[in-house]
């Protein structure tokens, strides 16, 4: 664990002060922890931030620059046109279950469930089931419902 002591002087033209020392530094390093403390020298306010770090490691950077398709928003590229039907009556079931059950959506099923449910038309339980997420409670509570929407959907 590393120690670096950053003073910022207040600025009076803009009202604040300016941490753009503190955020450039901040870039490649783990913060641990920043304490600050606040004093006056000569009527300047002056922040004095101490903060713990590490330094950043080369294989966390690497590790997080090769995971892109963990993004919130990977999952639409695993549904097809054709698919985007199904996957629409799944989100307004669960758009009406979650002002039924009082929860948000994401609790009932995210988009990247639904994505797989599309994807890979579950026609039981055990197959619903074995979607990543989706354990006991979901089963309990919304199989049926989900189960009926992917069989009209395959059966038409």
């Amino acid at each position: 664990m590393l120690v670096k002591v950053f003073s910022l002087k207040f600025d009076p033209m803009h009202g604040k002060f300016d941490d753009t020392p503190v955020r450039d530094f901040s870039i490649d390093k783990e913060i641990l922890h920043i304490s600050d403390h606040m004093l006056v020298r000569n009527e300047i306010p002056y922040l004095v931030l101490v903060i713990k770090y590490y330094p950043f490691r080369k294989e966390a950077a690497q590790a997080e620059a090769k995971e892109p398709d963990d993004s919130k928003e990977s999952w639409k590229k695993e549904i097809t046109a054709e698919d985007m039907p199904l996957f629409n009556r799944l989100r307004d079931w669960r758009s009406e279950q979650c002002k039924k059950d009082g929860v948000p959506p994401y609790l009932i099923f995210t988009n990247r469930q639904f994505a797989e449910i599309v994807k890979t038309k579950p026609q039981t339980v055990a197959e619903l089931g074995r979607i990543e997420g989706v354990g006991r409670g979901k089963i309990e509570r919304y199989a049926d419902s989900v189960l009926e929407i992917t069989k009209v959907k395959t059966n038409e």
